[in-house]
């Protein structure tokens, strides 16, 4: 479906993500031709119960989801950014096994009535989660890290690193394998760059844990 908008004709380009009612009504980079701009209007946003209902489908069982912002969005095995998150998950279960779990890709965190992600890696402390839930856990990781695959862009990605902060993760680690770098989000904080020869630190999440940047590439 589609809602023709009026607009001024020195209109070239533009990005407008509008909420109306239950309906999205998103436009990404809309070239203006004469004074019309065609808006494509999306499906509602998803609840964890219908995405819930969704992943159960025989079709999909097989397949990993994230809900993001209401949006179902499937994750894509890749190789190295795999081998990576491994490595990184192996280091900080080593480190951590006695106070705090260690989920891999297919550990589910639900955030919020419309967001369930599934971090590469993350840890969250026993004192948070006493005892292991059978499937996905109900908040937000202490420490949540994403590694980039070829399909990821950098933009979804720091997108998606906020939103972990405002949903309560302490610390997230963004990866980039072809860089060979790390950024680090922190609440309320600047973003810290660390570089091949930096080192990756636990904080207040894991605390004495540090980490080689070129331990994990």
């Amino acid at each position: 479906m589609a809602l023709s908008i009026a607009r001024n004709a020195d209109v070239r380009k533009y990005d407008l993500i509008v909420v109306y009612g239950i309906m999205k009504v998103i436009c990404i980079m809309c070239e203006s031709i004469g004074e019309v701009i065609t808006v494509v209007i999306g499906e509602k946003q998803l609840t964890l119960e219908e995405f819930h209902i969704f992943c159960e489908q025989s079709e999909n069982r097989d397949k990993l989801f994230e809900l993001i912002d209401g949006d179902k969005v499937q994750k894509v095995p890749s190789f190295k950014p795999s081998q990576i998150a491994m490595r990184i998950g192996w280091f900080v279960g080593n480190f951590s096994d006695d106070f705090g779990y260690v989920t891999g890709a297919d550990g589910s965190y639900s955030l919020s009535e419309h967001d369930e992600f599934i971090p590469d890696v993350a840890f969250i402390s026993k004192a948070r989660l006493p005892q292991a839930p059978e499937r996905e856990v109900i908040g937000a990781p202490d420490l949540a890290v994403e590694v980039k695959s070829p399909t990821d862009s950098k933009r979804q990605m720091r997108l998606k690193a906020e939103a972990y902060l405002r949903f309560g993760t302490k610390i997230v680690w963004l990866v980039f394998p072809d860089e060979q770098r790390v950024e680090v989000y922190l609440p309320n904080q600047d973003v810290v760059e660390v570089d091949i020869d930096g080192v990756l630190e636990g904080g207040d999440v894991l605390p004495g844990f540090t980490l080689k940047a070129r331990d994990i590439f």
